[in-house]
């Protein structure tokens, strides 16, 4: 899966998800993400469970208008080392710690492709829908066709009803007459 896919996966925000079914089922799924995540990366028996709660609600709150997708594909790309080492060596007591700091700034650096992607997502639909409607405007119909469909729908019959005479003239004539000093205008345009 890649950021592409998972920005077009599924619509629904976690904040939607939030409404529909409530906060605390949506942190156990993050919280079961974060345990994969650390199980894989070995570091699970050094995270406290306080750490996992706490993550797993801030990244509910503070992420709110992720998708499922995209935040599952931020514990892939955590996995592969995409965004940085989450676990560190502790050398004062020989052990690996885990900095909860480390995982929100990794989060938030993911968070500047995933705009990326969702803008390029963007960019290619407001494309396609652009398209769309060229080929529908390119279907109707023009010029006589037309005119002989604007006729069938008015009730009228299209070889004696005909267009009322336009004459044109200087239209910044008729957009910025000259006025006098009073500010009455000065030579009104004829409408002949």
């Amino acid at each position: 899966m890649s950021i592409s896919e998972a920005v077009g996966r599924n619509p629904k925000s976690m904040l939607t998800l939030q409404k529909e079914r409530g906060l605390k089922p949506l942190i156990g799924w993050v919280k079961g993400r974060l345990i994969e995540l650390f199980t894989y990366l070995g570091a699970f028996d050094i995270a406290t469970e306080y750490q996992i709660q706490v993550l797993a609600t801030r990244i509910c709150t503070k992420f709110f208008y992720w998708t499922p997708a995209e935040l599952d594909y931020a514990f892939i790309a955590f996995a592969s080392g995409t965004y940085g080492k989450l676990t560190h060596y502790n050398h004062d007591r020989e052990t690996s710690v885990i900095n909860p700091q480390d995982i929100m700034k990794a989060l938030i650096d993911y968070e500047k492709d995933l705009l990326v992607a969702r803008g390029k997502r963007e960019e290619e639909r407001m494309k396609q829908e652009s398209e769309r409607k060229k080929a529908e405007e390119a279907k109707k119909p023009h010029g006589l066709a037309a005119w002989n469909i604007y006729c069938e729908k008015a009730g009228l019959d299209p070889a004696t009803h005909k267009l009322a005479s336009v004459k044109l003239h200087d239209v910044n004539e008729e957009l910025y007459p000259e006025r006098d000093e009073r500010g009455i205008i000065k030579n009104k345009p004829s409408n002949k």
